[in-house]
């Protein structure tokens, strides 16, 4: 088999295993919505349902996910996502390094390693309610995850290589009006445009 056969396999296989898992995440999410939004019981069994999904490593290669070339930050590839911009699941890749300041999401929020390490930081407040203070520390890696309620704030350090997968119940250009902590103005801000998409979707045009 040619390198592009196998690669065109390879993404077959990819899409049909994340089909699945959207699936099953969509029953959980509409569950929950139907009573009264979604808890920490349910993205708790999300986080588990995406650590299977990290299992089939051989579906993600690094070749399949670049990170941006040679500068710190990350691309998200977008894996799946409904058509009414909800539910979505990205991976992401980190080259030579990434943070994210103390944020909210406005939605639930699960990720999952896969290869390398992201350290999660959790802190003691929401969004706009003053200075945050961090509460606990989690890290992600290969076997490991993450999983939050619209409200909950955390920030990113990631020291080297990181590929994670990242679902959220609204896709991220959906996340309007988000704020992070400005350390250095001591004040909370809104997020400006989300820019560092990829599509990677199977059947997207």
């Amino acid at each position: 088999m040619s390198a592009s056969d196998a690669a065109a396999a390879r993404a077959s296989q990819r899409a049909a295993a994340v089909a699945d898992v959207m699936d099953d995440i969509a029953k959980i999410d509409a569950h929950g919505r139907e009573h009264g939004g979604i808890d920490r019981a349910g993205i708790a069994r999300i986080k588990e349902r995406l650590l299977e999904l990290a299992e089939h490593e051989n579906l993600f290669p690094a070749e399949d996910f670049p990170p941006p070339d040679g500068e710190r930050g990350s691309f998200n590839y977008r894996l799946a996502q409904n058509d009414d911009g909800t539910l979505a699941l990205y991976v992401q890749s980190v080259g030579v390094g990434t943070s994210a300041p103390p944020h909210e999401h406005t939605t639930w929020a699960v990720i999952v390693g896969m290869r390398g390490q992201e350290l999660n930081r959790f802190y003691d407040c929401c969004a706009g309610e003053g200075e945050p203070h961090v509460a606990r520390e989690a890290m992600v890696q290969r076997g490991t995850g993450v999983a939050m309620l619209g409200h909950d704030v955390h920030s990113i350090h990631i020291e080297g290589t990181s590929t994670n997968f990242h679902c959220y119940g609204l896709a991220m250009e959906q996340m309007t009006g988000r704020r992070y902590w400005n350390a250095d103005e001591g004040e909370w801000r809104i997020f400006a445009d989300v820019t560092s998409i990829v599509e990677a979707r199977y059947d997207a045009a």
